[in-house]
């Protein structure tokens, strides 16, 4: 009798500790190279809680990935603020407890009414534009609008490269045919195709920036290319050749968010996470590791004064960079068919190639 208690209590014991191992982890979805590891290593010291990644490359990826599970497996989606209806349509997102969240109110005030003109579901994380990242040794007489970006795509054939998703190439390439880029008149979202269609042969590639000494910039595989401000200026600051341009004609500027799994079983830890990175020498570290704006007043006001300063990394949002809005779905799901198509016929002009 008394040895089966102790196997008993030995078994209620491993037991207990498997499912605080189970609990010291949560899985974050996420873009690669988006969160500094010194900030993770330093919130599982904390706390003894470590944050696993799963990463895409694109919007549109992550839709994906979350479609493939109907939402599950993940405790913090970190997503656009554009996507948000969507995702709470889907029922795949819960609203966060501001009373477990004791620094939201270091978040400025314009990106609060940003993200709760959804409901209680986007926290803030990081914003920024797009513009033109170039090689000046190669491009010596670079576009300055998303016009001429598109025309002068013949001289700097094979070398240029655009983002790889529907809702950042598409709106820039409206605007290069002179339309809004918020726009859901299929007729201009068909001639803004039409426009990347016809250069489609001297286009390299559709993909996303890697953030480091080997991309595709520094090995002169490509010496153009579309770009999110904070990924420039870190690419810069690895290759003084590199320069970036917010083009003239205007541009988006969009809002990424934390935003809480409903299917998450870690909810305590994933609100904990979120208050941690929201801390304002944390959201500091953050933005000088990762070189992006952030949406964190307090943490803004411990930057230095030339980061403060800094036009190309904190520009003002005015006709010409306009926050990303929300689309009708019908619109999202054509921008991304369009985008598609694009990519194929992009794919079999490649292969067709000697």
């Amino acid at each position: 009798m008394q040895k089966q208690s102790i196997f008993t209590f030995a078994t209620l014991a491993l037991l207990v500790a498997a499912s605080s191992v189970r609990a010291s982890e949560i899985t974050l979805l996420t873009w690669p190279e988006y969160i500094s590891q010194s900030l993770l290593d330093a919130f599982h010291s904390q706390t003894g809680t470590r944050v696993k990644q799963i990463h895409y490359d694109s919007d549109d990826a992550r839709d994906r990935l979350l479609n493939l599970t109907q939402g599950q497996g993940y405790d913090i989606v970190l997503t656009s603020r554009v996507r948000l209806p969507m995702y709470q349509e889907q029922q795949w997102l819960d609203s966060y407890d501001k009373s477990q969240l004791s620094n939201l109110p270091h978040i400025e005030a314009k990106w609060q009414h940003a993200a709760n003109e959804f409901g209680d579901y986007c926290v803030p994380y990081f914003w920024g534009t797009i513009g033109i990242l170039y090689n000046k040794k190669f491009v010596t007489q670079p576009p300055t609008s998303w016009q001429s970006f598109f025309a002068q795509m013949p001289q700097y054939s094979g070398k240029i490269n655009l983002l790889n998703d529907s809702r950042t190439l598409l709106p820039m390439a409206l605007i290069a045919a002179g339309f809004d880029s918020h726009s859901d008149d299929q007729r201009q979202i068909n001639q803004a195709a039409t426009l990347i269609h016809q250069q489609l042969n001297h286009i390299n590639s559709f993909s996303a920036l890697n953030l480091d000494e080997n991309n595709r910039l520094n090995k002169e595989e490509i010496w153009i290319s579309m770009a999110y401000n904070g990924d420039a200026l870190y690419l810069k600051a690895l290759n003084p050749d590199l320069e970036f341009i917010q083009p003239s004609d205007g541009t988006n500027a969009w809002l990424d968010c934390l935003t809480i799994s409903k299917a998450s079983g870690q909810k305590e830890h994933a609100h904990q996470f979120i208050n941690f990175l929201l801390e304002p020498k944390n959201s500091m570290q953050l933005a000088l590791d990762l070189q992006y704006p952030t949406p964190n007043l307090t943490a803004f006001k411990l930057l230095p004064e030339e980061v403060q300063n800094n036009q190309t990394l904190y520009p003002k949002l005015s006709a010409k960079v306009q926050l990303n809005k929300v689309i009708a779905a019908t619109t999202e799901r054509y921008f991304q068919m369009t985008y598609k198509q694009l990519v194929f016929a992009h794919k079999q002009l490649s292969q067709g190639r000697p």
